[in-house]
């Protein structure tokens, strides 16, 4: 009976970590099909359309919709299917690179904008919302990286517990 109790506590955890990954999985095609869909508006027509600061970006959309479908792949685990822990592990993994790329890219400016300074002109703080990358720090794929840490660290910490220890396996 011990086993079965302890069973149905980390089918909880999976099915938490699946949820949380297929609203992270939602949220990112939802922002990657917007930049996407702003993208090509912006290279067929010659005016740019502000919708809600969304960053008009192609391929950005395009790597935002494949992290998303990534993280989507966790409705398999929501079936029993538990080896599929590895979509959203390869999609937290995804998320960090692409997050923390967009955060070097936002670094950049501000390091653009302070030779900028020492050089003689006046201080700007428009790199945090604007820069290089359209909207700065308000890139949606940061806040969606810096979300997507805590499911990066429980499913690790599930995936190790469960290959180490054969009683916690379903």
């Amino acid at each position: 009976m011990d086993t079965h109790e302890g069973m149905a506590e980390l089918y909880k955890k999976y099915r938490r970590i699946a949820v949380y990954a297929i609203m992270l999985g939602i949220a990112y095609v939802i922002v990657g099909a917007s930049e996407f869909a702003l993208g090509l508006w912006d290279l067929f027509s010659l005016g740019t359309v502000n919708f809600f600061g969304v960053p008009i970006d192609l391929f950005g959309g395009f790597a935002a919709v494949v992290i998303g479908a990534t993280y989507l792949g966790a409705v398999l685990v929501l079936k029993g299917r538990y080896e599929s822990l590895g979509f959203i592990l390869i999609g937290t993994f995804l998320s960090a690179v692409f997050g923390v790329l967009y955060l070097l890219i936002v670094g950049a400016d501000g390091f653009k904008s302070l030779l900028a300074f020492w050089e003689g002109q006046e201080w700007t703080w428009e790199w945090l919302t604007k820069g290089s990358a359209d909207s700065g720090l308000f890139r949606p794929e940061i806040w969606l990286f810096f979300a997507s840490l805590p499911l990066a660290y429980f499913t690790l910490k599930i995936t190790k517990k469960g290959g180490s220890n054969k009683s916690t396996r379903l």
